[in-house]
C-alpha cells in the first residue's frame, strides 16, 4: 500500500527517472541514466505523492548536471547519484495520514535545493505545493516556477532598489531565452523600457511583436555599449538583468547610469565579469544577485495569484518549442543548445515513445 490514498491500486511499485551517475556534459556517456526500475516513494505524514505530468529543461539545469549549479545542494555536495530538475506540475495520487492536499489536485511541487522532477513521482511535503487553478493547463502550471517568478521577483527588485520613474530604461542580456520574453512583456506591461541583447538577428522580428523596444544583434554590433548611451542619451540604464557573464555581462554592467543596479540571474557562460573600480566610485553603481529560493520565501501569498492573473491577462505566454518523452533526453539536451531555440523544451512523464 502506497501511503493511505484509497487510489493505490493506481500507484505502481516502480516508476521511471532521469539518473545523473556522474557530473559531466550531458550528452556524454555515462553521465545520465534512464532507471525504468526505480521505486516509487511512499508518503508519510503530511506528505504526499505526486504523479509528474511535465517538467521543463532550463539552463540551471544543464549546469547542474556539469555540476557547476551551486542552487542544488547534491551539486554543492559533489554527491551524484541524484534526479536533477527543479520544477514541474502533477497531480496528488497519495497521502499520507496528515496530509490535507486532496487527491486528484493539480500541483507543482517546490523542490528546492533537492531537485528531482525528471522522474514520474515525486514525494513531498504538503506545504511545498503550489495548488494550480483549474484555468491554468498543466504546461504551464510545469513553468510557473523557474521563469516567471524570477521574472516578477527581478522586476520588483528593480522597483525597489533604482527609480524607474526618473529612467525608465533596462538592459537584458539573454533576452532570446523565455525569460527575456517574459521580461519584454511584463516590462511593456509595467511602462518599463527594455534594451534586448541577442546573439544573432534569427528571433529579431519575434522580440519586436512581444515589446522589445530596442534589440542588440551582438554579431552585428562589436560597440553595442555606445548604442545603449546612444538610445538613453548619454545617461546610461537605470538596470542591468545579466544571465550570462563573461565579457557580455561586463561591457552590460559599463552600460549603468550613475546610481545604477546590475542584477545577475544567471552565469550561462561559466565565467565571471569585470567590474571596474572607477563605476563603483565614481558611479556609485550597485552589483548584486538574484536567487529565486533565496527571494520567494520572504514574499506574502499573494504573489502567487497576482501570478497567476498575468497569465489569465495574458501578460506571460510561455512559448514551447517541443515536448519530449523521457527517453528522449538526449535529443532534448541538443535542442537546448541551439542558438536559436524559440520556446522551453518539456518532458512529458507519463508516456512512452
Amino acid at each position: 500500500m502506497i501511503g493511505t490514498s484509497s487510489m493505490k491500486d493506481a500507484v505502481p511499485c516502480q516508476q521511471t527517472r532521469l539518473e545523473l551517475v556522474r557530473f559531466g556534459k550531458p550528452q556524454e556517456q555515462g553521465v545520465l541514466f534512464l532507471n525504468h526500475e526505480a521505486p516509487v516513494p511512499v508518503p508519510c505524514g503530511s506528505q504526499v505523492l505526486v504523479k509528474m505530468l511535465y517538467a521543463p529543461l532550463h539552463p540551471a539545469d544543464m549546469l547542474t548536471v556539469v555540476g557547476f549549479y551551486p542552487g542544488v545542494r547534491y551539486v554543492v555536495e559533489k554527491q551524484p547519484g541524484f534526479v536533477p530538475g527543479l520544477e514541474g506540475c502533477g497531480v496528488v495520487v497519495a497521502q499520507g495520514e496528515l496530509a490535507t492536499i486532496p487527491l486528484g489536485m493539480r500541483v507543482v511541487p517546490l523542490l528546492g535545493e533537492e531537485a528531482g522532477s525528471w522522474q514520474q513521482y515525486v514525494c513531498v511535503e504538503g506545504k511545498q505545493c503550489i495548488c494550480v487553478p483549474d484555468d491554468i493547463s498543466d504546461t504551464v502550471a510545469a513553468q510557473l516556477f523557474v521563469n516567471p517568478l524570477t521574472v516578477v521577483g527581478l522586476l520588483k527588485e528593480m522597483e525597489r532598489l533604482v527609480d524607474l520613474y526618473e529612467n525608465p530604461w533596462i538592459l537584458q542580456t539573454a533576452a532570446n531565452s523565455t525569460l527575456g520574453r517574459m521580461m519584454i512583456a511584463l516590462a511593456k506591461h509595467r511602462s518599463v523600457k527594455t534594451i534586448n541583447v541577442i546573439r544573432s538577428s534569427a528571433t529579431l522580428e519575434e522580440l519586436k511583436q512581444l515589446g522589445a523596444d530596442v534589440i542588440i544583434v551582438e554579431e552585428q554590433d562589436s560597440q553595442w555599449d555606445r548604442t545603449v548611451f546612444q538610445v538613453t542619451e548619454g545617461k546610461g540604464v537605470a538596470a542591468v538583468l545579466e544571465a550570462v557573464g563573461s565579457e557580455l555581462g561586463s561591457m552590460a554592467c559599463s552600460c549603468l547610469q550613475s546610481g545604477g543596479l546590475y542584477l545577475a540571474y544567471g552565469a550561462q557562460s561559466g565565467k565571471p565579469i569585470r567590474v571596474s573600480n572607477s563605476d563603483l566610485i565614481f558611479k556609485d553603481i550597485v552589483c548584486k544577485g538574484f536567487w529565486l529560493s533565496r527571494w520567494f520565501p520572504k514574499q506574502p501569498p499573494h504573489v502567487v495569484e497576482d501570478l497567476f492573473d498575468l497569465f489569465r491577462k495574458g501578460v506571460f505566454e510561455p512559448c514551447i518549442q517541443t515536448v519530449l518523452p523521457l527517453d528522449r533526453y538526449l535529443e532534448a539536451f541538443r535542442l537546448q543548445r541551439e542558438k536559436n531555440r524559440r520556446g522551453k523544451i518539456l518532458f512529458s512523464l507519463q508516456r512512452e515513445s
